[in-house]
């Protein structure tokens, strides 16, 4: 079928070709070309204030991050903060759905209210987190106190442990919604032909839960820890809004070290090779990702 436009004469497929060519202008201008331009300068020294003197030097930013010790200690780090907020989310994530999943009064207003984590800008959290986590004057001491359930303020973001379990406790409770939106979408298709069954074959709740309601979610949960596990790895806002990677270096992840590197230490070349580092992690990740989903849809429909 063809299209007149104008006096000239387009066939559908070249239609929907020219309404994809904006997307494409736009993915390889905001998606390809800084990916791109950060391969090609990993292998440069760049400094931004001296241009004139960038140099090619093949794998030596590499080889300065592989020798850097806090680069692996930022990818010790960044393994526990995201694996810590990956179950914590998961956890919560299908409890919650499920919470919701019932036919309860009101239970459309909690289901509005859920997002509001989400939506609400990360710098406007940081901010407020911070306060509330303040040693001196912050709500979380104050209750604790009040309660009997410390004897003496915790220094929230001043010690290196607590600074990390604040900053995996603000991940959780921010991005945990997106976790309850998937599980509770899938929930919400499940046939109820399955639990009746159950029930006439004397399964409780426990038994449902396990033998109906997890080999139902299963997909699901596979895309949303994959997506997850790799947003949160690549995470930089939050780190840096909470605790700066402070104290110390105690929450540096590979965004935050590669940041450093690029913005306090001038070392653009670095901070680009940190970068691909990543990519490549990811991209394994992703690799991973495909084979498991697609191992998942094979054995539910073996």
């Amino acid at each position: 079928m063809a299209r007149r436009l104008r006096g000239f004469t387009l066939s559908d497929q070249a239609v929907g070709v020219l309404f994809m060519v904006p997307f494409v202008l736009t993915a390889l201008f905001f998606m390809v070309y800084p990916i791109v331009e950060a391969v090609r300068m990993a292998f440069f020294s760049y400094n931004p204030l001296r241009p004139d003197l960038s140099a090619f030097v093949g794998l030596s930013n590499f080889s300065y991050i592989f020798d850097d010790q806090l680069f692996w200690t930022s990818f010790w780090q960044a393994t526990v903060w995201t694996s810590f907020s990956i179950v914590f989310q998961t956890l919560f994530g299908v409890a919650i759905a499920l919470l919701l999943h019932q036919a309860l009064p009101g239970i459309a207003i909690f289901r509005g209210l859920l997002l509001f984590p989400y939506i609400v800008p990360t710098v406007v959290i940081a901010l407020i987190w911070r306060w509330i986590f303040n040693p001196e004057i912050g709500i979380v001491n104050y209750a604790l106190l009040a309660g009997g359930v410390i004897s003496e303020r915790i220094y929230w973001l001043s010690t290196p442990e607590m600074a990390m379990a604040s900053t995996i406790m603000l991940n959780v409770w921010k991005y945990t919604p997106f976790v309850v939106i998937c599980v509770l979408a899938r929930l919400q298709s499940v046939p109820l032909e399955l639990y009746d069954a159950a029930k006439v074959d004397g399964a409780g709740v426990v038994r449902r839960f396990i033998d109906v309601t997890l080999p139902q979610l299963r997909e699901v949960l596979i895309v949303v820890v994959v997506f997850r596990t790799i947003w949160t790895f690549n995470k930089f806002e939050e780190i840096y809004l909470l605790t700066k990677g402070g104290p110390g270096t105690s929450t540096f992840n590979l965004a935050v070290y590669a940041f450093e590197q690029s913005i306090a230490n001038l070392k653009l070349g670095v901070g680009a090779a940190t970068g691909v580092i990543m990519m490549i992690m990811l991209s394994i990740g992703s690799v991973i990702y495909l084979r498991s989903a697609g191992f998942a849809r094979e054995e539910t429909h073996g």
